[in-house]
């Protein structure tokens, strides 16, 4: 898929009945209005002061809308994915999406938790005569969840609810409301306001799906004339056993629910099987069987062994494959399952000695000594990360090994840099943990600084301190004692972190490194020394500091 392609088929979203485009940004008044909801929660005793300002923002930015193509299906229709990172409402939305999350009851009849929970309840379950097994799914459930319809199942388990909220239900209520309708987004400089359905991308979006399938369920199956032998739900997908003459009727008592929300379905294939999750449910003699699955459309790419991971990584990632289809499969295909990953391996380049040693071999495993573990549980350790540098960061781990000190690799090359950037790049003026550098228009003189602001904020700040408080920064003294005009248009930045500490380091490298900052020497004071010494040896090319494939 092309950009002009890509870009189209974003456009048709954002130009369906579900958006309406804004005249301006409304993330100053969104952020605004969420900050009075929290000092509302404050002024009434359900958080206490130190969670309302961890929760208050000042440097929001606008969720940006970009989609991951479904490459399963004919056309390559998008999934419109809205990047809700900083948004003005993620950490309303989270505080309301913990509480839900608590107070959801993941005993019923329906939920799983995973592939593995799964297997656990449905392999060897017995079905009976003239049963079969389908697969229905739900077209677009994010983009098609009616909020009137999430208020009022909110209200009918507000008694459930109520246990795990410090709340009272009407400030429950509308603040949930508040999110909901304040879901917009940001694409190629214009905004866009989702008036319909919920955020893919904003943390109150999944418990929410939850709670409105399980309501579906509950009344769908009530209006059932016969019984179900098993149900199981994951988000939006749903695997069931019904008798072979009432699979019509279901879908359209399922469908029945609410017009927005409507399924698909999918029965056995020759094989007897519907794929679910990663599995494929098969029902040989009215058994139910798993089977490890992979769609026609998986590549089968995974970690390769030339890849610039460690070799932990890699065998902990084959050990870890190998631990997955033997807690899925039924006993019936667990050796066709470890042949196919063996035939995947041996396409990403794993050598068969070493696949045979780690597939098929039987594991011995020892007892740890618990006398010892108990003692490593107890002793006071550091951790640090590390990136990972082929014959470099192994011997650096080597040196702390008899150190209470724990380190972690990272990867500086990533599959992420190998492609284009579906998301709208935030404007500089919104960008915010940043160094940056602003230089001057009459000699050659830059200026470093930090801020965890808006840079624009910061901006109008280092204006007011040039006209006003002359002595205030460096910046300031620089223009004033020298008459010369700063360039407050056009800031550089040189680096983003949220971390506060990990910032200052940065700021004050960056500092280090310019050969005409005017910044103040105590802007550097904190600077370790072994930082200075690197810089200084970088300067007189010292050390080769060139990329890490040559």
């Amino acid at each position: 898929m092309n950009k002009s392609e890509y870009e189209r088929k974003i456009q048709s979203i954002l130009d369906s009945k579900e958006f309406r485009e804004v005249p301006k940004d409304p993330t100053q008044t969104i952020q605004n209005k969420c900050n009075k909801f929290i000092t509302t929660l404050c002024e009434r005793g359900y958080i206490s002061d130190q969670q309302a300002k961890q929760m208050k923002t000042y440097n929001s930015t606008c969720p940006r809308i970009y989609g991951n193509p479904k490459v399963h299906k004919p056309g390559n229709p998008l999934r419109p994915i809205i990047s809700s990172v900083n948004s003005p409402t993620s950490k309303l939305a989270k505080f309301v999406a913990d509480i839900l999350k608590s107070a959801y009851n993941p005993n019923n009849d329906y939920y799983i938790k995973d592939t593995f929970d799964f297997a656990n309840q449905i392999n060897d379950f017995q079905l009976p005569n003239n049963h079969k097994i389908a697969s229905f799914d739900v077209v677009n459930l994010f983009g098609n969840l009616d909020k009137n319809n999430i208020i009022k199942i909110l209200e009918k388990k507000w008694e459930q609810i109520q246990e795990h909220a410090n709340i009272d239900k009407e400030l429950f209520l509308e603040i949930t409301l508040f999110i909901l309708e304040n879901n917009y987004c940001t694409f190629r400089g214009k905004f866009y306001q989702q008036i319909f359905g919920c955020a893919m991308g904003s943390e109150i979006s999944p418990i929410l799906a939850l709670y409105v399938m399980d309501d579906l369920l509950d009344n769908s199956i009530s209006k059932l004339k016969f019984r179900i032998p098993f149900i199981k739900k994951f988000v939006d997908d749903i695997v069931l056993a019904l008798p072979e003459d009432q699979i019509e009727d279901t879908m359209r008592c399922f469908n029945s629910y609410c017009k927005d929300l409507q399924f698909t379905i999918e029965m056995e294939d020759q094989e007897q099987g519907v794929p679910f999750l990663d599995t494929k449910v098969h029902r040989q003699n009215n058994i139910v069987k798993l089977n490890w699955y992979r769609k026609n459309t998986s590549a089968n790419k995974f970690i390769n062994y030339h890849s610039d991971h460690s070799m932990n990584i890699k065998i902990n990632f084959i050990k870890g494959m190998k631990e997955r289809i033997i807690k899925i499969c039924h006993e019936t295909f667990k050796q066709n399952a470890l042949k196919t990953l063996f035939e995947i391996l041996r396409q990403n380049s794993y050598p068969a000695v070493l696949l045979n040693k780690l597939i098929y071999a039987s594991e011995t495993t020892t007892q740890p000594n618990v006398q010892q573990q108990e003692q490593k549980d107890t002793e006071e350790k550091l951790y640090a990360s590390l990136p990972n540098i082929k014959e470099l960061t192994s011997k650096i781990k080597s040196i702390f090994r008899d150190e209470k000190v724990l380190l972690t690799t990272y990867n500086k090359k990533t599959v992420k840099s190998l492609y284009s950037t579906l998301k709208d790049p935030i404007p500089t003026e919104l960008k915010s943990n940043v160094v940056y550098q602003l230089s001057c228009q009459d000699c050659r003189g830059v200026y470093v600084g930090q801020t965890s602001q808006w840079v624009k904020s910061r901006i109008s700040l280092h204006r007011s301190d040039i006209k006003k408080n002359k002595d205030r920064c460096a910046l300031a003294i620089h223009a004033n004692n020298l008459d010369h005009q700063i360039d407050l248009e056009n800031v550089k930045i040189l680096k983003m972190e949220k971390n506060y500490h990990k910032r200052l380091i940065h700021e004050m490298i960056e500092i280090k490194k310019g050969e005409y900052t005017i910044n103040k020497k105590s802007d550097i004071q904190k600077l370790s020394n072994i930082y200075s010494y690197l810089l200084e040896k970088e300067k007189e090319n010292e050390f080769y500091d060139g990329p890490l494939d040559e």
